[in-house]
């Protein structure tokens, strides 16, 4: 998926996501803060031990198998899950020229 679509649908329609979703993404923000941008397992387990960002941290299973590959398959996964059940409510503003966003 084009990573400028992928920034795109993250950056202004995050709240189609759904609540595992969300917490997943705050998951991962969190590590990457405390991590200095890494969001991959190794990552994530170093994160929980900076206390400064452990409010974003999550233990549950289920946000955490989302975010088990990290955070760039975890934004395309669900940017391309918005755009397939939100088709109807996703704006993109494509260049008539190049179908590019603009």
């Amino acid at each position: 998926m084009n990573p400028n679509l992928v920034g795109y649908v993250i950056s202004y329609y995050r709240h189609l996501m759904v609540g595992t979703e969300k917490r997943a993404y705050s998951h991962l923000v969190g590590t990457m803060k405390s991590t200095m941008g890494r969001s991959d397992l190794v990552a994530q387990q170093e994160a929980r031990n900076d206390n400064r960002f452990s409010r974003y941290l999550s233990d549950d299973p289920a946000w955490l198998e989302l975010a088990s590959e990290g955070y760039q398959a975890f934004v395309e996964r669900t940017a391309s899950r918005i755009l397939t059940e939100h088709a109807k409510d996703v704006f993109l503003n494509l260049c008539p020229r190049c179908g590019e966003l603009t």
